[in-house]
């Protein structure tokens, strides 16, 4: 396992992206077998590589993937997303899973590859890992779980399109039933929100536990915050329909989903690259020249006074 341990980033998205380009193969052409085991064994063989490079991570920082960075973040909820692929192709070959799971993958490790690779300082020098790992545990869950409704959702609008105006490109999909979409469009939307609630509770027993904080109490203006509350806002507002239509699961829901889902992607996704990048001011990820003026946990600056030496 020795040689997994130099895995780049670049190694597994490209075994994403091949295998993504078999399942677009299967699409276009008369499936093959042998183009559907290609695109499981560059899937796995994608899969193995990132799982490497984030036990790596982990190792190297002394602290579980979801605590070493925004990048490290990004990456685990990729992994989830690989995983989920592998099991649902695995277990329901015939169905186009792969056109709409490997595109969010190679999203996110690609959104993986801008953000700020550097270590959430907070969390260390307050050394609340285990708070610091439910929160972000919560997090993932619950954001993964937004992605998932928004993909069913994707899923299922298409579907519905196909069957109205039977639509020749359409038809070439091999989509699950209607009825299990909306299934897994509900139980997504039923899980996120409490995700995403635990992980917001938490997210302020954090700041507020934190005694060197950089901020004074909680950062209300913090686009970190205030991009977690719209998208908890947003999927309570979808939880609610989903629960009126009960008994009517259909397109409206799917389709409240899948606009959920794009505004994740500009609410959550956008603030951290910015960060990453050094244009944002945030929580979970500040620019690296304040990171680099902030003094060390367990020190205390000393003020140079007028004669003093610098």
């Amino acid at each position: 396992m020795g040689f997994l341990a130099k895995v780049h980033i670049y190694c597994f998205l490209l075994s994403y992206l091949a295998s993504l380009g078999f399942e677009v193969l299967l699409l276009l052409r008369k499936p093959v077998s042998v183009l559907r085991t290609l695109a499981i064994g560059f899937a796995a063989a994608g899969f193995l590589a990132h799982t490497s490079f984030l036990l790596t991570r982990s190792r190297v920082e002394d602290l579980p993937p979801l605590l070493t960075s925004q990048q490290d973040w990004l990456l685990v909820l990729a992994w989830l997303g690989g995983l989920l692929y592998l099991i649902l192709v695995i277990s329901h070959r015939q169905l186009a899973h792969g056109l709409f799971l490997l595109p969010a993958v190679l999203l996110l490790v690609t959104a993986a590859l801008f953000a700020s690779p550097q270590a959430a300082g907070t969390l260390r020098e307050v050394t609340l890992r285990r708070w610091g790992m439910f929160h972000a545990a919560s997090l993932v869950l619950g954001i993964g779980a937004v992605a998932g409704a928004a993909l069913s959702g994707l899923m299922y609008v298409l579907h519905h399109q196909r069957l109205r105006n039977r639509s020749r490109f359409l038809m070439r999909l091999s989509l699950p039933s209607l009825e299990n979409l909306a299934a897994w469009n509900r139980w997504m939307v039923l899980f996120s929100v409490p995700c995403l609630t635990i992980g917001l509770i938490t997210g302020f027993l954090l700041i507020s536990m934190s005694r060197d904080s950089w901020q004074a109490g909680i950062p209300w203006e913090d686009p970190t915050i205030v991009t977690t509350i719209v998208v908890w806002l947003a999927m309570v507002a979808v939880l609610i329909r989903t629960m009126k239509a009960a008994q009517r699961p259909g397109r409206s829901v799917a389709m409240l989903s899948f606009l959920s889902g794009g505004f994740l992607l500009l609410t959550v996704l956008g603030p951290m690259l910015l960060a990453g990048a050094g244009s944002l001011n945030s929580i979970h990820g500040r620019p690296a020249e304040s990171l680099r003026q902030q003094p060390a946990a367990g020190t205390s600056q000393v003020p140079v006074t007028e004669g003093s030496a610098p």
